[in-house]
């Protein structure tokens, strides 16, 4: 039996940067709505900074989980 470790390794980095990373750019995402929100709620003008960092950190989220689904399903190659 022969084990490809470099093989291993990689799948084993690519799981670790997505099922860490994918949560915290969501929960950066929600951190800057909720800012944004606060922002409204206080009768200030809300930052385009916090608009931009949350659009920019959900659809990151959206191609990540799409990307996932296009290389699991084998009818999208």
């Amino acid at each position: 039996m022969h084990i490809n470790w470099n093989a291993l390794g990689h799948v084993a980095l690519v799981s670790v940067l997505f099922g860490v990373g994918l949560p915290i750019l969501f929960a950066f995402g929600v951190t800057a709505i909720s800012r944004r929100a606060v922002a409204i709620e206080e009768k200030k003008s809300p930052s385009v900074v916090d608009s931009s960092v949350a659009a920019l950190c959900f659809a990151a989220c959206v191609a990540a989980v799409l990307y996932g689904l296009y290389l699991m399903i084998p009818q999208f190659h």
